[in-house]
């Protein structure tokens, strides 16, 4: 078993198809293999080995392909980076990981370079022209020929770590398997019918579960083709949405919405047929007012990253039932409602923790053995996430257990955000909750009390979050208050400040 098979399909039938296309370039079937074999064989040379993890920071481009294939290959274990991270949280993952090599573009090296000092042992990889004689060329390890054959691995071995944060601490590298991702993949398959014929718009980033399996597992499993894309700039997305060849598509809420602000004019590719909504709750109002505009493409799914991702979908076969995430995903897949304290299986229409269980689900957080064993209950994966199931099988999410905030499908963990903020000196007392918002699902908003005599502006509290947040995690919105809501035992209640939220919308 390794993820570097999906390759056989394409390779077979039709190798000189165009499998992964993007940013101008592209490469077939037989040249991702030969390609891919050529970067495996020249790291074997260079003395890295199976088991080992390099990072992967890259953004939608064809040389995810390259990348990813190669790495298997070896038997390496990629480690996927948000390239949007900042330098602290960069390090984090990197020194967090052990990661003995990272591949980058050029342009993000400057995000790199002042980490260099603190990780002297980590290679770099750089695709596109280096600052360093030290750095290793992508363009040269892909351009020299080399024999490696692909690497037997178990179903356990690990195929990807994904760094998922928790609601306290620092993120956790959730751990995936060849056979996590290769169940989910053929279950995907079967759910969304792909085959050869398939061509996909990729615009959502790799680095995420949700479109990397579909991307890099999912499609060449059946011999279709990847349009990969980075530029979220309208015009270039139109031009991508109405080619002929795109027939299936992920998305999350917010870019639905951005497609119906799109000129009347503009029309979807005729041979769209299925868009895969995740990542965050599908507003009902929304999906009626893209099918009304665009016809019956858009399906509501559920993963998350611990499931490889996907966990529901709503079948292709029957129109979908507003507000559901679907019906369990197809495979030897298990979902179920528990009640989160007792740990009882409840029944038709009783609202529990959403708990999963197959052979999707992963192995557990690197280095984390008390964050994996919390995460499971009986051998079944607890998501965090309230909801129920209906007499059709159905589910449907009503609520999280976790503070956890969804900008445009992305998610934000409001401790990370408050212990950040808590480093600017007049600020007494956090606490982070999400704020509706019809573009992004959700946005982040900040509720702040100050220390006696201290005075400061919520454009000098965002100014200060920007040097060490990702964008999407940056407060919105900052509210300040003399003192924030608790109960008897000092705990700071989140609940008063949304319902202080909704009154004041």
């Amino acid at each position: 078993m390794n993820l570097a098979h999906a390759l056989q399909y394409g390779l077979a039938q039709t190798p000189e198809k165009i499998a992964f296309e993007g940013d101008d370039r592209a490469y077939s079937y037989a040249q991702v293999a030969q390609l891919s074999e050529n970067f495996a064989a020249s790291l074997h040379s260079l003395g890295y080995l199976p088991g080992q993890r390099i990072a992967v920071m890259l953004p939608n481009i064809p040389e995810y392909a390259l990348v990813m294939y190669g790495l298997w290959r070896l038997g390496v274990e990629p480690v996927l980076v948000n390239p949007q991270l900042t330098g602290r949280e960069l390090l984090y993952i990197l020194q967090d990981s052990q990661a003995k090599a990272i591949i980058v573009p050029n342009a993000l090296l400057p995000v790199l370079e002042p980490l260099r000092p603190e990780l002297k042992e980590l290679a770099v990889i750089v695709i596109g022209a280096s600052g360093s004689s030290q750095d290793l060329n992508f363009g040269q390890l892909v351009a020299t020929l080399g024999q490696h054959p692909i690497l037997e691995r178990s179903l356990e071995d690990t195929a990807q770590l994904l760094y998922t944060s928790g609601t306290t601490g620092n993120p956790k590298g959730a751990m995936l398997s060849h056979g996590n991702l290769w169940a989910n993949a053929k279950g995907g398959v079967t759910a969304l019918h792909v085959s050869s014929a398939d061509h996909l718009f990729c615009i959502l980033p790799v680095f995420h579960a949700f479109a990397f399996t579909a991307a890099l597992v999912i499609v060449p499993l059946a011999g279709g083709s990847v349009n990969f894309e980075y530029r979220y700039a309208p015009k270039k997305l139109m031009e991508h949405l109405s080619d002929p060849r795109v027939s299936v598509m992920v998305a999350v809420p917010s870019l639905l919405g951005m497609f119906l602000r799109f000129p009347e004019e503009f029309k979807l590719s005729p041979a769209l047929r299925c868009i895969l909504s995740g990542g965050g709750p599908l507003a009902p109002q929304l999906e009626v007012a893209f099918s009304q505009r665009f016809g019956d493409i858009v399906r509501q799914g559920y993963g998350l990253t611990e499931c490889s991702p996907y966990a529901a979908v709503n079948p292709l076969h029957a129109a979908p039932k507003l507000g559901s995430i679907g019906t369990v995903f197809p495979g030897e897949n298990e979902l179920a409602v528990r009640d989160p304290v007792s740990g009882e299986f409840l029944f038709i229409g009783e609202v529990g923790e959403l708990v999963v269980r197959g052979p999707h689900v992963f192995k557990g957080y690197w280095n984390r053995p008390e964050a994996t064993t919390e995460a499971f209950a009986d051998h079944w994966l607890r998501t965090g996430d309230l909801g129920y199931q209906d007499e059709d099988g159905y589910f449907y999410i009503v609520d999280r257990l976790k503070d956890m905030i969804i900008v445009g499908g992305e998610n934000v963990y409001s401790r990370e955000v408050e212990d950040v903020l808590m480093g600017l000196e007049p600020l007494r007392e956090v606490a982070v909750i999400g704020d509706p918002d019809p573009d992004k699902g959700e946005v982040v908003h900040a509720y702040a009390s100050l220390k006696e005599g201290e005075i400061t502006t919520e454009a000098e509290v965002i100014a200060y979050a920007r040097k060490f947040l990702t964008a999407i995690k940056v407060p919105k919105y900052v509210t300040f208050l003399d003192e924030l809501p608790k109960s008897a035992t000092g705990k700071i209640l989140k609940r008063q400040l949304r319902k202080s939220t909704v009154t004041d919308s």
